[in-house]
């Protein structure tokens, strides 16, 4: 299934929808991808200390870079490579600049979490995918109760992410960084479920080591920046 990329004219309730879907049905390269262009078809967003993570072929051609709605000419030489031997065995990149801590926008947040909200989701049908047909004993792990008991919590946990990013008042910052902890959370929960094939390098457990490099890139900090203080 290709899901169309958001556009950087399109609506950002739209825009994020369409990044939920992607990276539920494509996979995080493809959710990468469509988060940068929709900032511009040439930009490498930042997060709010000066992380990047993209698919290294975006990264390579992007001309612009910066926080979301401040983007510049790209400066290569003042970037410090972050790239784990994971993330390059994937395709992705990661990167950080020397920058003063800037508030990404309400909008790039939200996007953030709809692309980690999509990729819990694909999370969540590869753990029911992989449980199906298994058993214990005669009985199929999807009947168990400690399973049933996780699989629902972990379903509710989405469902309350999904509800937040879609409630008319955006998430504050604290909101944000709770909605992060919570995807984790959730994220951990699954990987238990799957054993030791959650932890290998070819399981989806990647697709959750991703998400949470996301979240280290782009969630906002705990403490206020010297400008809100300063408001």
């Amino acid at each position: 299934m290709h899901t169309p990329e958001p556009r950087p004219d399109e609506g950002a309730p739209c825009a994020a929808v369409r990044l939920y879907e992607t990276a539920r049905h494509e996979g995080a390269e493809a959710a990468l991808t469509a988060l940068h262009r929709w900032a511009g078809p040439h930009a490498l967003v930042h997060g709010p200390a000066g992380h990047a993570l993209a698919p290294a072929a975006l990264l390579a051609a992007a001309t612009h870079a910066g926080p979301p709605g401040a983007l510049a000419p790209r400066r290569p030489g003042a970037e410090h490579e972050l790239t784990s031997p994971l993330l390059a065995a994937l395709g992705l990149a990661a990167v950080r600049v020397d920058t003063a801590p800037r508030p990404p926008s309400a909008a790039w947040d939200t996007a953030v979490l709809r692309v980690r909200l999509g990729l819990s989701r694909w999370l969540l049908d590869a753990t029911l995918d992989h449980l199906d047909g298994r058993a214990f004993g005669d009985t199929p792990l999807l009947r168990q109760p400690v399973v049933k008991a996780a699989l629902a919590a972990a379903g509710v946990s989405l469902l309350e992410a999904e509800s937040a990013l879609t409630a008319d008042r955006a998430p504050d910052r604290t909101g944000i960084r709770q909605l992060h902890g919570a995807l984790t959370a959730t994220d951990g929960s699954l990987l238990k479920l799957l054993g030791a094939w959650g932890l290998t390098t070819d399981g989806p457990g990647v697709t959750a080591y991703v998400s949470q490099v996301l979240a280290d890139a782009y969630a906002p900090p705990a403490t206020p920046y010297a400008r809100e203080e300063a408001a």
